[in-house]
């Protein structure tokens, strides 16, 4: 016997094959929808804090300039007080340096030398003067090197001189003096 089959079973599972495929591709294209949104949303949210770190740096920044301009404020400060201090320091050994130049020239002068003329000009020394014989020039050399003073000592001339019959020895010294010593 023939049966025929009235039903339209291939159409029934075409269409069921279709609406399944259908299915699957709206839910592909949900969860694609789904995940593009979540993937924007992380990107932003990145993005956000990223802006956020950088304004943090830029704050931070500005402080830090602030600071170091302070800093900078201050070096400069202390460096014109060092200045002033040290011209300070400078004018009161200049004051007090000569004083005990001499004072040590003084002390260290033999008895039968004399100083006749002595002149400074910019730390050089001259000194020049008489003594009886020229040992007496000798010791005055010697005591000039001795002294903390003085420094670079060069006998320029000695020379006898003859007054009222009794010889005079003559000289002239060069040398640098240190006030600050």
């Amino acid at each position: 016997m023939i049966r025929i089959n009235l039903l339209p079973v291939r159409q029934t599972q075409k269409r069921q094959s279709v609406q399944q495929q259908l299915l699957i591709g709206v839910g592909v294209l949900v969860a694609i929808v789904v995940a593009s949104v979540v993937w924007t949303a992380v990107i932003s949210s990145s993005a956000e804090e990223r802006k956020q770190a950088v304004a943090e740096k830029q704050n931070e920044r500005k402080q830090l300039d602030k600071i170091i301009g302070e800093v900078n404020a201050f070096t400069e400060k202390k460096k014109e007080l060092e200045e002033k201090l040290d011209v300070i320091d400078g004018l009161s050994k200049a004051k007090i340096g000569p004083v005990r130049a001499l004072d040590d020239l003084a002390t260290e002068i033999p008895n039968r030398v004399w100083v006749t003329k002595m002149g400074e000009n910019n730390g050089s020394v001259t000194i020049e003067g008489r003594a009886i014989d020229p040992e007496d020039v000798s010791s005055f050399l010697l005591a000039l090197q001795k002294s903390k003073y003085f420094s670079g000592i060069v006998l320029t001339y000695s020379k006898a001189v003859k007054e009222q019959n009794v010889t005079i020895y003559e000289y002239k010294i060069t040398c640098q003096v240190n006030y600050s010593a």
